[in-house]
């Protein structure tokens, strides 16, 4: 079993055993993993909620913003500061200029044209890194005239 070890985050010291995951530090520190990443003393940023984080005594961290991720929807560019998004958000925020029915979310799907992932539910989560594609695409019954 590991000893407590003290260290600084965000200026306030603390004291845990190592190693946490950054989303441990985030939550120390009270800022939430959609927005915020960790940044170490020698500049590496952190993003990776999952990612295992061994402290040395005496480390210091901050917390940094998440950088803004470009991303293009049917072809139309989006940016996006909160990562990951829900199926939901990325069709909302695509909206008409996309070519998407917000009054009929319900009956699209996103398939990522980088890795032909599929994601199916609105609840969904896609993390998005900068420069994925998606095609929104429409799978409920198409209106005749």
């Amino acid at each position: 079993m590991e000893k407590p070890t003290r260290f600084f985050l965000q200026g306030r010291t603390h004291v845990a055993e190592s190693p946490l995951s950054v989303r441990d530090l985030l939550k120390m520190a009270e800022a939430s993993t959609e927005a915020f990443c960790i940044e170490t003393a020698d500049g590496a940023v952190l993003c990776d909620p999952d990612q295992a984080v061994v402290i040395q005594d005496g480390d210091k961290f901050a917390l940094k913003r998440r950088p803004a991720v470009r991303y293009k929807v049917n072809g139309e560019e989006q940016t996006a500061v909160s990562n990951p998004l829900s199926v939901e958000t990325v069709l909302r925020q695509a909206g008409a200029a996309a070519s998407i029915d917000e009054a009929d979310l319900g009956s699209y799907y996103v398939e990522s044209i980088t890795d032909g992932s599929k994601y199916h539910g609105l609840e969904d989560s896609i993390t998005i890194k900068d420069g994925d594609q998606f095609l929104a695409i429409h799978a409920g019954a198409t209106p005749v005239a």
